[in-house]
């Protein structure tokens, strides 16, 4: 009997590996797309004016850095204009924007709602309603974190995808600090997997995105049509782009040029930022997912798009999960087979199975960093020695969203806590300079 249901359990496991492999043959597409080269788009044929937006409470230590690489654009500098949002105007940021040219402190006159989110909608109803977008003639809104920084060619080549009738773009995200650790290393490569690895190819052929954080911009008519920014949900860049995909809204993916962040270095920090990430997927799925199937159903437009993201990650999940399960139910049968003194083969191939399922996993995602890595060498600054690390320590991190996973289903409550930045204020060309250093390092 016992080593029937040892038959019965790898017949099982069999089978559901065999429907993920068959459900998932999209996303090998996708993967593959990642090794063509970036689509070139066609030069704009006129400038247009852009608003950028960059919420800033109490971001005075890193503002900076990115009004500097804001100011090295190669983009005229009239066509377009900065507005840093502060809750008070005892905040040191509003002395920092006033030595920059076409760079406005806004202060927000409502606190109730202490969000991103909250922060934008004030903004746009301010610019909307005052007029100054009218009369500014803004045709495109750009979101950034106040530690982000831009190459700069950023607004040069996001010009080139509004000119072509995008709704949405995106460009590359990179990180400021890919060597202060395998937790921040391991973060910033999420980015990287979620652009390379799925935009690239998502954009080409469904002409929609998964806006990941900020550098993107969306276009003024949608903003109008919203009279504001009503994402609130606490992942307001999925539910942006649900929201697109549903209303089939263009999405364009620039890898031509980058914006960099920087990613937590504490694993405690990161836990806590990867609980809202997926809480807030969670509030996009429950406000989404029933409408995008629907859309699916009737609609004729974007049918693909609006079938992925309703499905959301259940098709890597349905693996993910069976593995987990099945290595959990081998470990529980090693264990019983020795209380039940069932014959000594037996129970040692229940803890042989466990053993393999969990190595079996950790090496699907080890190599698969290290893909990543070798696909990304180009764009990434990282030395050997924290690749090294990285390799080794990301199955580990991609693990812990299982955990992750379950305390934000019970948890009811999830609340934005502040990320400790280390205030680098890199421009582009200190970026550069590290990039050439770390080279001579590992030479």
């Amino acid at each position: 009997m016992y080593e029937q249901i040892l038959d019965i359990l790898n017949w099982i496991i069999i089978a559901l590996l065999i429907v993920s492999a068959i459900i998932l043959i999209y996303k090998i597409f996708y993967h593959l797309y990642a090794l063509m080269p970036a689509i070139k788009f066609p030069e704009a044929k006129k400038q247009h004016k852009f608003a950028i937006l960059i919420p800033a409470r109490n971001e005075s230590a890193v503002i900076e850095g990115l009004l500097l690489s804001l100011k090295e654009q190669d983009y005229p500098k009239e066509m377009f204009d900065t507005y840093v949002i502060v809750e008070s105007n005892d905040d040191p940021t509003v002395k920092i924007c006033e030595k920059y040219e076409n760079v406005y402190s806004f202060v927000r006159p409502d606190l109730k709602v202490k969000s991103k989110g909250g922060a934008l909608d004030h903004v746009l109803k301010y610019l909307i309603n005052s007029g100054i977008a009218e009369q500014k003639q803004y045709e495109a809104y750009f979101i950034f974190d106040a530690d982000n920084t831009i190459k700069s060619n950023f607004l040069t080549e996001m010009n080139k995808t509004f000119d072509a009738g995008y709704d949405i773009a995106l460009s590359y995200r990179n990180s400021k600090n890919w060597n202060d650790g395998w937790v921040a290393s391991c973060s910033a490569l999420t980015f990287s997997m979620l652009n390379t690895f799925q935009n690239k190819c998502r954009a080409r052929f469904t002409k929609n995105v998964l806006v990941s954080g900020t550098g993107f911009y969306i276009s003024a008519k949608v903003i109008n049509q919203l009279k504001g920014w009503p994402f609130q949900t606490l992942t307001e860049d999925v539910e942006i782009s649900n929201y697109a995909v549903l209303n089939n809204l263009k999405g364009a993916y620039n890898e031509n040029t980058e914006f960099f962040d920087e990613q937590p270095v504490s694993l405690k920090i990161s836990w806590n930022q990867r609980i809202r990430w997926v809480k807030g997927n969670m509030q996009v799925k429950k406000k989404y997912s029933k409408q995008l199937m629907e859309s699916f159903l009737i609609s004729k437009e974007n049918r693909l798009g609006k079938l992925e993201f309703a499905v959301n990650v259940i098709p890597i999940a349905i693996p993910l999960i069976s593995i987990i399960i099945y290595s959990l139910t081998m470990l529980i049968m090693g264990i019983v087979g020795v209380c039940i003194n069932v014959e000594t083969y037996l129970w040692q191939m229940a803890f042989i199975n466990f053993g393999g399922a969990i190595f079996g996993i950790y090496l699907f995602f080890a190599c698969y960093t290290l893909i990543m890595l070798l696909i990304e060498r180009k764009h990434i600054n990282i030395t050997l020695k924290n690749a090294i690390k990285t390799v080794i320590m990301n199955p580990f991190f991609m693990g812990l969203y299982l955990p992750i996973f379950v305390c934000a289903l019970f948890k009811k409550e999830v609340k934005w806590k502040p990320i400790e930045r280390k205030c680098t204020n890199l421009t582009e060309k200190e970026n550069n300079n590290n990039n050439e250093t770390n080279n001579k390092n590992e030479k």
